[in-house]
Protein backbone atom coordinates (compact mmCIF):
# COMPACT_ATOMS: atom_id res chain seq x y z
CA UNK A 1 0.00 0.00 0.00
CA UNK A 2 2.66 2.49 0.98
CA UNK A 3 4.37 1.82 -2.68
CA UNK A 4 1.40 2.28 -4.07
CA UNK A 5 0.46 5.36 -2.43
CA UNK A 6 4.13 6.74 -3.08
CA UNK A 7 3.94 6.19 -6.75
CA UNK A 8 0.62 8.29 -7.24
CA UNK A 9 2.33 10.89 -5.16
CA UNK A 10 5.49 10.86 -7.76
CA UNK A 11 2.62 10.67 -10.34
CA UNK A 12 0.45 13.53 -9.21
CA UNK A 13 4.18 15.77 -8.64
CA UNK A 14 4.96 14.94 -12.10
CA UNK A 15 1.49 15.77 -13.61
CA UNK A 16 1.98 18.80 -11.71
CA UNK A 17 5.56 20.05 -13.07
CA UNK A 18 4.90 19.18 -16.73
CA UNK A 19 3.56 22.23 -17.76
CA UNK A 20 6.23 23.98 -16.16
CA UNK A 21 8.59 21.89 -17.26
CA UNK A 22 7.11 22.43 -21.00
CA UNK A 23 7.17 26.38 -20.43
CA UNK A 24 10.77 26.15 -19.53
CA UNK A 25 11.72 24.57 -22.91
CA UNK A 26 8.87 25.64 -25.55
CA UNK A 27 10.54 28.83 -27.38
CA UNK A 28 6.86 29.34 -28.43
CA UNK A 29 5.48 29.30 -24.63
CA UNK A 30 5.54 33.05 -23.31
CA UNK A 31 6.15 31.80 -19.96
CA UNK A 32 9.54 29.92 -21.16
CA UNK A 33 11.71 33.39 -20.27
CA UNK A 34 10.25 34.06 -17.17
CA UNK A 35 11.03 30.29 -16.17
CA UNK A 36 14.56 30.72 -17.41
CA UNK A 37 14.45 33.57 -15.26
CA UNK A 38 13.80 31.63 -12.15
CA UNK A 39 15.73 28.61 -13.04
CA UNK A 40 18.57 30.95 -12.64
CA UNK A 41 17.48 32.53 -9.06
CA UNK A 42 16.76 28.46 -8.17
CA UNK A 43 20.95 28.72 -8.55
CA UNK A 44 21.22 31.49 -6.56
CA UNK A 45 22.55 33.58 -8.96
CA UNK A 46 20.89 37.21 -9.64
CA UNK A 47 19.17 36.74 -12.88
CA UNK A 48 19.10 40.46 -14.87
CA UNK A 49 23.08 41.34 -13.05
CA UNK A 50 25.05 41.36 -16.21
CA UNK A 51 24.12 43.53 -19.49
CA UNK A 52 24.37 40.37 -21.36
CA UNK A 53 21.54 38.04 -18.60
CA UNK A 54 19.43 41.28 -19.62
CA UNK A 55 19.95 41.25 -23.53
CA UNK A 56 19.08 37.37 -23.60
CA UNK A 57 15.70 37.93 -21.38
CA UNK A 58 15.10 41.60 -22.16
CA UNK A 59 13.34 43.61 -24.84
CA UNK A 60 16.48 45.27 -27.07
CA UNK A 61 14.82 48.50 -25.19
CA UNK A 62 14.56 47.60 -21.88
CA UNK A 63 17.66 46.30 -22.03
CA UNK A 64 19.30 49.74 -23.56
CA UNK A 65 17.30 51.44 -20.97
CA UNK A 66 18.73 49.45 -17.94
CA UNK A 67 22.43 49.47 -19.09
CA UNK A 68 21.66 53.55 -19.45
CA UNK A 69 20.90 53.57 -15.98
CA UNK A 70 23.62 51.29 -14.80
CA UNK A 71 26.42 53.47 -16.36
CA UNK A 72 24.91 56.65 -14.52
CA UNK A 73 24.60 54.56 -11.19
CA UNK A 74 28.24 53.11 -11.43
CA UNK A 75 29.50 57.03 -12.71
CA UNK A 76 27.07 58.38 -8.78
CA UNK A 77 28.63 55.27 -6.78
CA UNK A 78 25.15 54.45 -6.65
CA UNK A 79 22.40 51.22 -7.42
CA UNK A 80 20.57 51.54 -10.67
CA UNK A 81 18.08 48.79 -9.34
CA UNK A 82 18.78 47.72 -5.60
CA UNK A 83 16.27 44.98 -5.49
CA UNK A 84 15.88 41.62 -7.18
CA UNK A 85 13.04 42.52 -9.63
CA UNK A 86 12.23 38.84 -10.11
CA UNK A 87 11.80 37.83 -6.52
CA UNK A 88 10.71 41.32 -5.45
CA UNK A 89 13.31 41.23 -2.86
CA UNK A 90 16.47 42.23 -1.51
CA UNK A 91 17.49 38.43 -1.12
CA UNK A 92 14.33 35.95 -0.93
CA UNK A 93 14.75 32.68 -2.08
CA UNK A 94 12.21 31.05 -4.22
CA UNK A 95 10.97 28.04 -2.40
CA UNK A 96 8.40 27.19 -5.42
CA UNK A 97 6.83 29.41 -8.11
CA UNK A 98 3.77 29.11 -10.99
CA UNK A 99 3.72 30.53 -14.08
CA UNK A 100 0.24 31.99 -15.04
CA UNK A 101 -0.46 33.32 -18.82
CA UNK A 102 -3.13 35.86 -18.05
CA UNK A 103 -3.32 37.81 -21.50
CA UNK A 104 -1.79 37.02 -24.69
CA UNK A 105 -2.02 37.73 -28.31
CA UNK A 106 0.42 36.97 -31.48
CA UNK A 107 2.89 39.98 -30.31
CA UNK A 108 2.09 40.49 -26.31
CA UNK A 109 1.93 38.48 -23.19
CA UNK A 110 1.54 38.89 -20.09
CA UNK A 111 2.89 36.72 -17.51
CA UNK A 112 2.20 36.15 -13.46
CA UNK A 113 4.30 34.63 -11.68
CA UNK A 114 3.23 33.65 -7.84
CA UNK A 115 6.21 33.07 -6.01
CA UNK A 116 6.84 30.79 -2.42
CA UNK A 117 9.54 32.97 -0.60
CA UNK A 118 9.69 30.18 2.39
CA UNK A 119 10.56 31.68 5.39
CA UNK A 120 10.88 35.33 3.85
CA UNK A 121 8.93 37.56 5.37
CA UNK A 122 6.34 39.88 3.63
CA UNK A 123 4.06 42.77 4.38
CA UNK A 124 1.40 40.79 2.36
CA UNK A 125 0.95 37.77 0.15
CA UNK A 126 0.66 40.70 -2.98
CA UNK A 127 4.27 40.98 -2.76
CA UNK A 128 4.72 37.78 -3.77
CA UNK A 129 3.23 38.39 -7.08
CA UNK A 130 5.08 39.55 -10.25
CA UNK A 131 4.16 40.38 -13.44
CA UNK A 132 6.26 39.95 -16.67
CA UNK A 133 5.19 42.20 -19.81
CA UNK A 134 6.46 40.29 -22.90
CA UNK A 135 6.92 40.98 -26.19
CA UNK A 136 7.78 39.00 -29.92
CA UNK A 137 11.04 40.36 -30.46
CA UNK A 138 14.44 38.83 -32.54
CA UNK A 139 12.42 35.30 -33.24
CA UNK A 140 11.35 35.02 -29.16
CA UNK A 141 9.44 36.10 -26.17
CA UNK A 142 11.45 38.89 -24.32
CA UNK A 143 10.68 40.05 -21.16
CA UNK A 144 9.61 44.39 -22.00
CA UNK A 145 8.85 45.26 -18.32
CA UNK A 146 8.21 43.57 -15.03
CA UNK A 147 5.95 45.02 -12.16
CA UNK A 148 4.92 43.99 -8.70
CA UNK A 149 3.85 45.26 -5.24
CA UNK A 150 6.11 46.66 -2.07
CA UNK A 151 3.70 47.54 0.02
CA UNK A 152 2.05 49.83 -0.12
CA UNK A 153 3.35 50.91 -3.21
CA UNK A 154 2.96 49.26 -7.16
CA UNK A 155 6.06 49.39 -8.98
CA UNK A 156 7.51 49.00 -12.52
CA UNK A 157 11.01 48.09 -13.98
CA UNK A 158 10.53 50.65 -16.85
CA UNK A 159 9.36 53.47 -14.50
CA UNK A 160 11.70 52.93 -12.29
CA UNK A 161 14.67 53.22 -14.70
CA UNK A 162 12.89 56.00 -16.59
CA UNK A 163 12.87 58.22 -12.94
CA UNK A 164 16.37 57.28 -12.59
CA UNK A 165 17.76 58.72 -15.54
CA UNK A 166 15.10 62.24 -14.67
CA UNK A 167 18.12 64.81 -13.00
Amino acid sequence: MKLRLAGLSATALLALAAPALAAATDPADPRAPVAALYAIEKTGRAPLATPAQRAAALTRGLAALWDKVEARAQRDSDAAIDFDVVTNSQGADVKSYGLAVTGRDANRATIVATIDPGDWVRQSARENVVTFSLLRQAGGWRVDDVSGTAEPNAWSLRDLLVRALKP
